[in-house]
Order: structure tokens, then C-alpha cells, then sequence
């Protein structure tokens, strides 16, 4: 075996002690752009399956670029016969106009294991000011959802906002489109102010990047995902399983800081 091949076996080996959780991952069939396309969930299942991925949160990319309801609606079906994938919604404003209404909603989905929401303020046009998501993060922060952001579609005095505004409700920041490291003074700064601030690692991927995060604000709050099928795993992977850190807070990365921040257990 050449010593490529060695180096391969041996990631693979040693991923696979690892229990990987991915909070970051699509359902997205109509959708050509990506580093592979599944058109059966089962596909997608068995792909991350190969990569060591043991469960994950899940939204249908329908929800953002057609309609939250409509997208929404087509993630229970996956998630039958798939005890450790779960669902995530994307949510907007108007869900929660008539409050009573957008909270049963959410528990609807709750109840068919949807655990968590997005929204999309710059592709859905609103504000993220308080008159506008109150409602909305009151209900999300009541029924203990966390809520995922792109950082492209926001602004981070809009982060730093919420997450004083409603220190029970944890946010959850994706790195979509733009590596983190350009933004490292303004991530770091929240990560050590707030306790109910979040990273989601995808785009955490240039050298050193963990140890630096672990040293200055800890691990706690980095959440691993791969924002499949848009990404190889690989990419987002092998940068925690490589960093100079401990087990336990690889093991915490990969699968237990989201477990407990989903409160799914030690499953």
C-alpha cells in the first residue's frame, strides 16, 4: 500500500472511533450544484453512513429557496425508520403573527422529531430587529429550539442582538460561502460573551484553527457539520479529527455538544 494509501487507512481507522453527529446537512434532490446529488434519502443515509456519519439535523432545502411551509412538510417522511436524523424548520416573522398558532406549529413538528429552526432574513427579506423576530425567537427560546443563521445572511451587532435579547434561546451560526478566519475577531468576540452562542464548523478548516479557538474561548460551543450534500464530509472531518486537541473535546466537537444542545442524550 503506498503511504498515501497508509494515511487514508488510517484516518478512516481512527475516524471511525468517533461517534459524528452532523448538524448541518440538506435534503436537496432538485438541486444540481452540489458536490453529489442523492434522489432518495436512503442514498443520503448510507453516503454519510461511509463517512462515519452516525445521525444528524436535516432541512429540506425546499423550505429556503420555495417555501418554509412546503419544505417543512417534506421533512417528517424522511425521518420515519431514521431514529438518529432529525429535522430542522426554517421559520419566519408571519409564522407568529398570531403567536398561539406559530408555537402549535412547532409543536406539531416536534412531535415528528424536528428539534430546531433557520431563518433566512436577507432571502426572505425582514428585519432581524425585535419588532420583527420577537414573537418568533420568544416562541423558538419557550419550546427550547435552537436557531440556525447563515452568517452571510445576517450581520453580527444583529447576532450579538438576539442572543442578549433572549439568552434562553441558543443560536447557532453557520459558516456559509466565506471561511470563518476572516471574521475571527467578531465570532471569538460573541463566543466569550455568550454562552447561548454557537459555531457550526464546516467552513473552520485552515490550519490551526481549533487549537486557537480551544486555547482563547474553549470548544464547548463548536458544533460539527459538513453541509452535505453541498460539501464532500471529508472537508469538514478531517480538520477536527487532525487538530492537536484531546479526545474528549474531538469527541465533544463531533457529537456531544450538539447532543446536549439538541438534548438527544448519549445515543
Amino acid at each position: 500500500m503506498s503511504m498515501i494509501g497508509q494515511r487514508a487507512a488510517e484516518y478512516r481507522r481512527g475516524l471511525s472511533e468517533f461517534d459524528i453527529f452532523d448538524i448541518a446537512m440538506w435534503w436537496a434532490p432538485a438541486r444540481v450544484d452540489g458536490f453529489v446529488r442523492f434522489e432518495r434519502w436512503e442514498e443520503q443515509v448510507e453516503a454519510c453512513t461511509r463517512y462515519g456519519i452516525g445521525g444528524g439535523l436535516v432541512t429540506a432545502q425546499t423550505a429556503m429557496d420555495v417555501d418554509p411551509y412546503i419544505g417543512n412538510a417534506e421533512l417528517p417522511p424522511l425521518l420515519k425508520g431514521h431514529d438518529s436524523f432529525y429535522g430542522c424548520a426554517v421559520v419566519t416573522p408571519d409564522m407568529f403573527f398570531d403567536r398561539d398558532k406559530g408555537r402549535q406549529y412547532l409543536r406539531d413538528l416536534r412531535d415528528q422529531r424536528v428539534v430546531a429552526a433557520r431563518m433566512y432574513p436577507g432571502r426572505y427579506r425582514h428585519s432581524t430587529g425585535e419588532y420583527a423576530i420577537g414573537r418568533m425567537c420568544e416562541v423558538l427560546e419557550e419550546l427550547g429550539f435552537p436557531l440556525l443563521i447563515w452568517h452571510i445572511d445576517t450581520d453580527w451587532d444583529a447576532v450579538d442582538r438576539i442572543c442578549e435579547r433572549h439568552p434562553g434561546l441558543n443560536v447557532v451560526l453557520e459558516s456559509m460561502d466565506r471561511k470563518l478566519l476572516y471574521h475571527a475577531r467578531d465570532y471569538m468576540s460573541l463566543l466569550a460573551k455568550h454562552k447561548n452562542f454557537y459555531i457550526e464548523t464546516h467552513n473552520l478548516v485552515l490550519f490551526n484553527e481549533y487549537e486557537v479557538l480551544d486555547a482563547a474561548v474553549g470548544s464547548s460551543n463548536l458544533l460539527y457539520g459538513s453541509y452535505t450534500p453541498y460539501m464532500t464530509p471529508d472537508f469538514s472531518l478531517y480538520p477536527v479529527y487532525a487538530a492537536d486537541l484531546p479526545r474528549e473535546r474531538k469527541r465533544r466537537i463531533f457529537a456531544g455538544n450538539a447532543k446536549d444542545l439538541l438534548k438527544l442524550g448519549n445515543r
